[in-house]
């Protein structure tokens, strides 16, 4: 059964979590070291918890008492489905909250491809990594999209903008693994743009520098790997390169007229796949 962390306890070890520097304090190159080894030791850090960071001792923490990434979310969905069928490839659609929203009626596929809707609500491009074996590689599909980078765009604490460099390495890394795994199990990738968001940055907590950056690196790195780009934020976003409210009720995800946009740049993407 899934164990549930209290919302105070997350919130606590967030908070702690963010307070850098907090975790540990140098010793003195010689203290404690042997006077005639003729070898001094580097320094070493103390641990705030036993032997571990604030940072690390709440990472493992939590990973110990909750199925972060949510390998297990689609585990009976998965095990109930059938071996793909030659004659019908499978496309599994890897991604976060726009790709669970983006349901089978705002989703015209062509009858001959079979479509697996893998994506999880809030979750981040290193969660998706996480479950990227049992929900992608396990189910044998033709091909994956990757759609992922709008919850890592989100800062929780301090400013947006201050962050692009991790936020950035973080989705580099991340889509990288994902795509050279796919590539290692025979599942062509297709990468797509993360969509824009509302003109409310501040109360969205993302910085469009960051995601257009962002979006840049994708169209690269799928552009060096040959992969077909799918380019949803150039269909969704109006000339400030926001989410226009038209398209999206809450600035983040879109309407039905929104998936319509993102489909044709989808179904250009699977075409140049040659599924069939």
């Amino acid at each position: 059964m899934k164990r549930s962390i209290p919302v105070a306890v997350v919130s606590g070890i967030l908070t702690v979590m963010g307070a850098r520097g907090l975790a540990a304090q140098s010793v003195p190159s010689g203290a404690g070291s042997p006077a005639s080894s003729g070898h001094e030791p580097p320094p070493r850090e103390i641990k705030a918890v036993g032997e571990l960071k604030l940072h690390d001792f709440a990472a493992k923490w939590m990973m110990q008492q909750d199925d972060l990434p949510e390998v297990g979310h689609y585990a009976a969905a998965n095990a109930g489905l059938s071996p793909p069928s030659p004659s019908r490839p499978r496309v599994v659609l890897m991604g976060d909250s726009i790709t669970y929203h983006w349901t089978a009626e705002d989703l015209p596929t062509p009858p001959w491809m079979e479509v697996v809707n893998r994506g999880v609500v809030g979750q981040n491009t290193s969660q998706m990594l996480l479950r990227f074996e049992d929900d992608v590689v396990a189910l044998k599909p033709a091909a994956v999209v990757i759609l992922g980078g709008a919850n890592d765009l989100r800062v929780y604490v301090g400013d947006p903008a201050a962050a692009e460099a991790g936020v950035l390495a973080r989705i580099e890394r991340n889509v990288a693994a994902m795509a050279d795994i796919a590539n290692a199990n025979g599942v062509k990738v297709v990468i797509c743009a993360i969509t824009p968001f509302g003109a409310d940055h501040r109360g969205l907590q993302r910085d469009p520098a960051t995601l257009r950056a962002a979006n840049a690196w994708l169209k690269t790195f799928a552009a060096s790997r040959h992969y077909p780009f799918a380019d949803y934020y150039g269909v969704l976003a109006d000339a400030s390169g926001d989410m226009p409210a038209s398209l999206s009720k809450d600035g983040l995800h879109p309407t039905a007229e929104g998936h319509h946009r993102m489909w044709s740049q989808l179904q250009a993407a699977l075409e140049q796949l040659k599924l069939r």
